[in-house]
């Protein structure tokens, strides 16, 4: 099998996107070759795109380059010493390759890699905006024929999720607070609820989202610009307040205000970018409350759980995407990023046409 060029969606810098066509990249004996056939687009792909992500600004993000971590495919082809995937497997790849050599990586824990690459955002390795993505067979897993390539895109921001709520240790009966309507706080609430939250309530701003949210099964909503939220929450969720908080929104100001709505002993998970320091917290309440305050920050680790809810047909979530596009119009979907944000949830490129 020949294949010399792509065409791939590369950021050149701020504002400039370009379809091009590029060499595929040579196939090392343990790498895959995948033909993508869907590609999440994703808050941080824009914020890389508008310059406003704060890894651009530090850069440590270098272009030009090719965004796309969140993706599923068909493998094309295999390198020499591949013998779990072949060609026409259906698979869904890692968010980050790690290097494979080192004490950590012959050890089995790629994770801790001491040069581990992310896949389409910093310290890059080009990702799925394009036709093909060249992964290590390491950080491939298999697509179930029960999992739609739709859902299959979607496994890394419910990983990510799914991350932010183990860190939040939710338990039986718990109540939990997710701030933000946008996939992963949508995703997270789901996951709490299967997880065995006896009360699940969001918070967000735009009404299709938050409707979205409960036709998944959580249990209430909350629009901050219409109601004191803080107020609102505390009547679903009582008195004394929540048990977890997880915060999606990359709001400063939910995530200090959230110390005072969580119980004694409560966590807060932290699942989002803020875009600068987060000033006057509370560390008095941290301290006297008995607080935990996590961060989570990716999905490493947590693809296997994901496959398999959905692959048992606990997880469907391909009605949270709002809008597609082929790669060729990828300048479009960047617009609609910014534009359709009243209604925008998932944005997905469509490389089936």
């Amino acid at each position: 099998m020949k294949m010399e060029t792509m065409k791939a969606a590369r950021i050149f810098g701020p504002g400039d996107m370009r379809v091009v066509e590029m060499p595929i990249p040579e196939l090392r004996s343990h790498d895959v070759l995948c033909k993508v056939v869907r590609s999440g687009i994703c808050g941080t792909d824009y914020a890389i795109y508008s310059g406003e992500f704060s890894f651009v600004r530090s850069g440590a993000i270098k272009f030009p380059m090719t965004p796309g971590h969140e993706w599923s495919g068909v493998v094309a082809q295999a390198g020499a010493e591949v013998t779990r995937l072949k060609p026409g497997d259906r698979v869904v790849g890692d968010t980050a390759v790690s290097c494979g050599a080192c004490n950590k990586c012959l050890l089995g824990a790629y994770y801790d890699c001491d040069d581990i690459h992310s896949v389409g955002t910093v310290n890059t390795w080009d990702g799925a905006y394009a036709e093909y993505i060249v992964m290590p067979d390491r950080h491939l897993f298999p697509l179930p024929e029960s999992v739609s390539f739709d859902n299959g895109a979607l496994v890394e921001p419910a990983a990510t999720a799914l991350s932010a709520v183990v860190k939040a240790e939710v338990k039986l009966g718990d109540t939990v607070l997710v701030h933000g309507s946008g996939p992963i706080g949508i995703m997270a609430g789901k996951l709490a609820k299967l997880s065995g939250a006896a009360k699940v309530v969001i918070t967000g701003r735009k009404d299709s989202k938050l409707k979205a949210a409960l036709a998944l099964g959580i249990d209430a909503a909350v629009n901050t610009t219409r109601e004191p939220w803080a107020e609102a929450v505390r009547g679903h969720a009582g008195a004394y307040g929540v048990d977890r908080v997880i915060e999606a929104s990359g709001s400063t100001e939910l995530l200090k205000e959230s110390f005072a709505l969580v119980k004694q002993g409560g966590v807060v998970s932290a699942v989002a970018f803020y875009e600068r320091p987060v000033e006057v917290l509370d560390v008095d309440r941290l301290v006297f409350g008995n607080l935990a305050l996590r961060g989570s920050a990716g999905s490493l680790g947590t693809y296997p759980v994901i496959l398999k809810l959905m692959d048992l047909g606990l997880l469907d979530f391909g009605s949270l995407i709002t809008g597609r596009y082929q790669l060729d119009r990828v300048g479009q979907a960047m617009t609609d990023m910014k534009d359709k944000n009243e209604t925008r949830i998932k944005l997905m490129l469509d490389m089936a046409g």
